[in-house]
């Protein structure tokens, strides 16, 4: 078997995440004085890594760009704390999701997930919808880069002691691609997410895919390399 593990996004691969994201950022927004963010922007907002994630929720809210500096930890506090509190809140699951996992680890390929979010609640969610389907979650942290950053999947990378060459990671944005590229590693970017299969292709992943069953074909196909 060539891939030894999958690594999957949370925001928008692994699960419907937008929804949740949007209830709390707008309430953030008016608990400062700012508009509410609509769907299309939140959508647009969710391709952001975290280091320009609320600066842009700030722009999009009408906050002036000459107050962003000073007001955005106070506003990534706020937000962070509303969001501790229901982190799952109105997340959905992607139709077929779960069921892939399943047959990835009867085929005994290890399920990991790679997220920009914040550590804690990558593993509150994960833990939540997937229980032990998925044991290894890398969330953002002070300890290493964020994506698409060289190095960002080290920790996955030495917990499990798997080379980047028997690693397939699957995300949903450009970031993704970027992600994978810059780590030698294989991508299958898929189409049920928050970008267009149009920039996706841009982008030369390795796999375009539209559902999560054909993550399995992708196994089966590769079966015998290596």
């Amino acid at each position: 078997m060539r891939y030894q593990m999958c690594v999957w996004d949370l925001d928008g691969t692994l699960l419907h995440t937008l929804p949740g994201l949007r209830y709390f950022n707008n309430r953030t927004l008016k608990h400062f004085g700012f508009r509410p963010v609509s769907y299309e922007e939140s959508y647009e907002l969710i391709k952001y890594p975290l280091g320009q994630y609320y600066e842009n929720m700030l722009l999009m809210g009408g906050c002036p760009m000459e107050e962003i500096a000073k007001i955005v930890p106070d506003v990534t506090a706020y937000d962070y704390g509303l969001y501790c509190e229901d982190c799952t809140k109105l997340i959905e699951e992607f139709p077929g999701v779960k069921d892939t996992i399943r047959e990835l680890r009867k085929m005994q390929i290890i399920s990991a997930v790679h997220s920009n979010k914040y550590d804690r609640i990558s593993k509150q969610i994960v833990k939540t919808f997937f229980d032990e389907e998925i044991a290894l979650v890398c969330g953002q942290s002070d300890d290493h880069p964020s994506k698409p950053k060289p190095g960002c999947l080290d920790p996955l990378l030495k917990a499990t002691g798997i080379l980047p060459e028997r690693v397939l990671y699957i995300g949903d944005t450009q970031v993704d691609i970027l992600t994978a590229q810059n780590s030698h590693i294989d991508c299958a970017a898929v189409t049920w997410g928050y970008q267009t299969r149009d920039v996706l292709e841009s982008y030369h992943p390795a796999y375009l895919i539209d559902s999560p069953e054909e993550i399995l074909e992708i196994m089966k196909e590769n079966e015998n390399v290596f």
